[in-house]
């Protein structure tokens, strides 16, 4: 055996892709076997790989203990290079001995050189072998990171995005930060965004989004002032485009043309005017009184700041994607600061364009685009009676079809039981670090592959940083513990050191006068 192990025990029983092994007692200085270990497994043809899922001891008390393997692959020789290949070509007999994998045999099953792959971190079973991601699979049919409060998301997330801008200098990635954490993580090498300087001009909205900010709810009265502002919507959309040299196509409620919101309201205004009974005025002059409380209002100005309207459409997408990229291939979007009741629409308005730009963008020339949704449960909820409905539609979107087109996914979250079931199952590659309640373990264990129980009983045990990978972008599933991010690339993501913070009164009313004034003009 290539691997130079010493012989752990051998085949007892073979039934299909399950061994059941006799484990010999091991020499002095030999580890003994753990879970999720990788055995190899002489064939006449191959070398075949296993990874144990349960250790148990034998029926009696003079017998010795016994490992359940499930065979995963084999490892080959290909012109002179070992290579490993999913499925098995023969099968072990019985007493075939079976051995530890050792670092040699598995970097070829966990680093296949013929793949553009990154590193994360180490394999915790063997922490001589460093853990890759297969680049191209894991973006190309989208990721989930999952995990409890604490156990490593946001700095998982960074090491992975930082490991893939190593060899992707010229990325385009586009990351929803509703903590405003991920900017010092990537430093100069992010557009990072907040309310002072996100502009996204209303008239980028499709008609849901901006009914949902302009007439709000669900009742008889929202349906009559939605009603009122489509149709005014779609005439100030094309009174602009005929000013304006027309447009090159039909023009929808939804277009992304500008039109001036004196128009809008002149058309409504309008509208109410020509009321043969005035007692219909009331849903007029309650989204004309709407509008003007949204225009007058700061913390929409990121939407509504433009003192003239003028078609800057491609200078905003260009700055939110990153075209051109020079030098800073991530954008991120601090969503800490963007006002509650409009949180749905601003991610539901960036998401559709990333998706409508992947769309559109000619066959060929097409570059493709990720998003990465941290606390993507708030955005993409199970229910749709949980509210924020436009962001889930346009996410679970990206989620079914976004590839198609170029636009990867990464949801990020906490409760994976609160996360809409289509856009999960969508994720060929799930992440899960720590877990521990009962209803995310088994959200989870819906996308294990068989003969994965070992790792849903791994998960409550996991520690901070270190994960469970499986799904398209590992060869296979793994245990890894990722490596620390050094010094100036960490995510602000620590929580305060509440021992230390109290054991001195060393902030005076200063603080809060500082605070306060930061509070008042919605600067963080």
């Amino acid at each position: 055996m290539a691997s130079g192990e010493p012989e752990l025990g051998s085949v007892l029983a073979v039934n299909g892709s399950g061994l059941v092994v006799g484990l010999s007692r091991p020499p002095a200085g030999v580890r003994p076997l753990s879970l999720g270990e990788l055995v190899a497994i002489p064939t006449r043809s191959a070398v075949a790989i296993a990874v144990v899922h349960a250790l148990r001891h034998g029926r009696r008390a003079d017998d010795h203990a016994v490992a359940d393997v499930q065979l995963v692959g084999e490892v080959v020789a290909t012109g002179g290079e070992a290579r490993f290949r999913r499925g098995i070509s023969a099968f072990p007999a019985l007493d075939t001995p079976v051995l530890r994998a050792g670092p040699d045999l598995a970097a070829v099953v966990y680093a296949p050189p013929t793949a553009t792959s990154v590193r994360v971190g180490r394999l915790s079973s063997v922490p001589d072998v460093p853990a890759h991601l297969l680049v191209d699979p894991l973006l190309g049919k989208h990721f989930a990171v999952l995990g409890s409060t604490g156990s490593g998301k946001s700095w998982t997330v960074a090491n992975i995005l930082q490991a893939i801008l190593r060899v992707c200098p010229h990325a385009h990635v586009l990351l929803l930060d509703p903590h405003g954490e991920y900017a010092p993580a990537f430093g100069e090498r992010a557009e990072a965004l907040d309310l002072a300087d996100l502009e996204l001009p209303y008239w980028l909205m499709n008609f849901e989004e901006t009914a949902a900010i302009l007439a709000p709810g669900r009742d008889g009265r929202a349906y009559a002032e939605q009603a009122i502002l489509k149709e005014a919507l779609l005439t100030a959309r094309q009174a602009w485009a005929a000013g304006n040299g027309g447009a090159p196509g039909p023009i929808t409620v939804d277009t992304p043309i500008p039109y001036r919101l004196s128009d809008l309201v002149k058309l409504i205004d309008e509208a109410m005017g020509a009321l043969n009974k005035p007692e219909g005025a009331a849903p007029y002059r309650q989204l004309l009184a709407r509008i003007e409380s949204i225009r007058n209002d700061r913390r929409y100005a990121f939407l509504f700041q433009s003192l003239y309207l003028r078609d800057n459409m491609d200078g905003v997408l260009g700055r939110l994607l990153r075209f051109p990229v020079a030098d800073r291939p991530v954008t991120v979007i601090d969503l800490s600061g963007v006002p509650s009741e409009i949180v749905d629409v601003v991610v539901s308005l960036l998401c559709r364009m990333l998706f409508e730009f992947g769309l559109w963008s000619e066959r060929g020339r097409a570059v493709p685009l990720l998003l990465v949704c941290e606390e993507a449960h708030r955005y993409v909820p199970a229910s749709s009676a949980d509210g924020f409905e436009p962001s889930r539609r346009a996410i679970d979107r990206i989620a079914k079809e976004g590839r198609k087109y170029g636009v990867s996914l990464g949801l990020v979250t906490q409760r994976p039981a609160e996360l809409s079931p289509s856009a999960l199952s969508q994720c060929g590659t799930v992440i899960a670090l720590r877990m521990s309640n009962e209803r995310d373990q088994a959200f989870v264990r819906n996308t294990l592959p068989e003969g994965s129980d070992w790792i849903l009983s791994s998960l409550p045990a996991l520690a901070t940083g270190e994960a469970i990978v499986l799904g398209e972008g590992v060869t296979l599933p793994m245990r890894v513990r990722f490596d620390p991010l050094p010094e100036g690339a960490q995510p602000a993501s620590h929580t305060p050191a509440f021992s230390e913070a109290w054991r001195a009164d060393a902030v005076g009313i200063e603080m809060v006068r500082d605070t306060i004034r930061r509070w008042r003009e919605q600067r963080r």
